[in-house]
């Protein structure tokens, strides 16, 4: 845990510093007066700038060195040369400064479940399956072309694993596998808990207080949210939390600074997840409204970032597999030796859908079966599969619909930005529903879309609810999280974790030559885990390596 402490304290260090200097590079852009924003926005917006510079300096080297900390350190250290210089730890300590005793408390508890969750033994089945082997290959290793023909997710290059990896501190022998996450959480926690106490105990809305409460809630009693994040490498939270920064940015203040955050943050959030992908559309709104306000010097800045987010994002993904966006062949202009089959690539879309439709299949036979399936007749099933949470998230969803159409007059009458939001959130769930209807992929359109309709109806209505009524809120969530904490040391917890992450179990494997390659394969039905790269389930006659390095890649027979 003192591992993962300090972790939380140089991660967001570094990410608050890159937000300083990314927010004053848009001040400039913008010629707009610099307010900064909350402490979490503003680690999230600099963990974004480190997420796309980190993309391109891993095409070329290895990110798992000491030394590579010190390329993202530098660029922070003219901001202490200012008149004014950004002062980071009275920033966090204000965070924690104006919360009332009840907050403190709440804080409290969810940062200790986090730190408890984060530090246990990781089982989580794609991080063992895969998401660790991508995160060491890209410590020790510049992009590898061919790695998909080792095993097909590691073509999945996320840029969410170049930022593990960075911030995995693999030279210090720890297992790291979790600190961003956490960090993540972390900033989160900071975030909703600093939102509930201003509208519980400051001048803010009582009932906007409850609808941050109820977010907390179901965020830790959903799995696949605050949990799953803390105890994985998984991306999928993540990328919804962007996809709910973006839409309290844009509420927040509806300038053009505002616009160009939001824009950035969308594109991140894409090469992040791809679930997220359309809001894309927030960009290329933003792009529009720069046109229209003949803001051409931020058109440029805009087009400039977009190339330069996503090109890291392309590039890593065409060396890795051959495809644009793996594991789609819509984009297909890479004619390279190392290039994963067309259709094992299609076969591996299919997967995607049909398992986020029905866990479990995995034949041929069964995937196509449920390809060809109607919605009336998969979602029944898939329906039960979901859990008490995930329907709880999906049946608010269903009745916020229906309180948009009700209030349509009123959405309408409320400006631009909640009409496109609610737009984009709703094709966000169309865009889900149709390619890979798990819930954990949607939470963000679907939870954006709630928070939205919420903020509405609420509008405007601010009753003075009784402050003993508002702690024992707080008091009681408080309490349910701090009873589940327990159960987590009581059940989950060794004394070695105090000290650092028990990370991930050894498997045991074994290694055979591959034209002059040592090659490791987990024995048994083992996940990869932590197993060293390179490392396949397959036989070497279906692959090949393309040299004598390991550098140099693999393709297929």
């Amino acid at each position: 845990m003192l591992t993962t402490l300090l972790a939380w304290i140089y991660i967001s260090f570094l990410s608050w510093m890159w937000g300083v200097l990314f927010l004053q590079f848009i001040k400039k852009i913008t010629k707009s007066e610099l307010q900064l924003s909350h402490f979490s926005i503003i680690c999230i917006t600099g963990l974004s700038a480190i997420t796309i510079i980190a993309g391109i300096i891993s095409l070329l080297i290895p990110l798992g060195e000491w030394w590579v900390q010190f390329l993202f350190i530098l660029p922070c250290i003219g901001l202490f040369f200012k008149k004014k210089p950004p002062a980071f730890f009275s920033a966090l300590k204000k965070e924690f400064q104006n919360l009332h005793i009840i907050s403190i408390i709440l804080l409290t508890t969810c940062l200790l479940l986090i730190l408890v969750m984060s530090t246990w033994t990781i089982i989580h089945p794609d991080t063992l399956g895969y998401h660790a082997q991508t995160i060491q290959w890209i410590e020790k290793y510049r992009a590898v072309p061919g790695l998909v023909n080792l095993h097909v997710r590691f073509g999945y290059q996320g840029l969410w694993f170049v930022d593990a990896a960075l911030f995995g501190f693999s030279f210090t022998g720890k297992e790291g596998i979790t600190f961003l996450n956490s960090t993540v959480l972390f900033w989160f926690f900071i975030f909703i808990t600093n939102r509930i106490n201003y509208n519980f105990f400051k001048e803010g809305n009582n009932l906007y207080g409850i609808l941050w409460t109820a977010l907390l809630v179901i965020s830790i009693w959903s799995y696949t949210q605050v949990r799953l994040t803390a105890t994985s490498a998984s991306p999928d939270f993540i990328a919804s939390l962007y996809v709910l920064s973006i839409v309290y940015i844009l509420f927040q203040k509806n300038d053009l600074l505002n616009w160009l955050l939001a824009a950035f943050l969308s594109l991140v959030a894409i090469t992040i997840k791809l679930s997220v992908a359309p809001i894309f559309l927030i960009a290329a709104t933003g792009a529009i409204i720069f046109l229209k306000e003949r803001k051409v010097k931020l058109l440029l800045t805009l087009v400039i970032i977009s190339t330069i987010i996503f090109l890291p994002f392309v590039v890593r993904n065409i060396i890795t597999s051959g495809y644009v966006v793996f594991p789609s062949t819509i984009l297909d202009i890479a004619e390279v030796d190392w290039k994963y089959g067309r259709q094992l690539t299609i076969s591996e879309k299919n997967y995607i859908t049909v398992y986020a439709k029905k866990p479990g299949v995995t034949t041929k036979g069964e995937i196509d079966s449920v390809a060809r399936m109607s919605p009336p007749e998969w979602v029944p099933e898939w329906w039960q599969n979901c859990s008490a949470a995930d329907k709880s998230i999906m049946v608010l969803l269903f009745f916020s619909i229906l309180a948009a159409l009700i209030l349509l007059r009123k959405i309408i009458q409320s400006g631009f930005v909640a009409i496109f939001l609610l737009t984009t959130m709703l094709l966000g769930i169309i865009f889900w529903f149709v390619n890979a209807p798990d819930p954990r992929f949607g939470f963000g359109q679907m939870i954006g879309f709630i928070s939205v309709v919420a903020y509405l109806v609420f509008l405007n209505k601010n009753p003075s609810l009784n402050k003993t009524k508002l702690i024992s809120i707080v008091f009681f969530v408080s309490g349910v999280i701090s009873a589940y904490t327990v159960y987590r040391f009581t059940n989950f917890f060794q004394l070695s974790q105090l000290l650092s992450p028990l990370g991930i179990e050894n498997v045991e494997f074994r290694s055979f030559d591959c034209h002059g390659i040592r090659i490791n394969q987990p024995s048994g039905n083992n996940d990869f885990g932590k197993t060293p790269v390179p490392c396949t389930d397959l036989g070497c006659e279906n692959f090949i390596p393309r040299g004598n390095d390991i550098k140099d890649g693999f393709r297929s027979r």
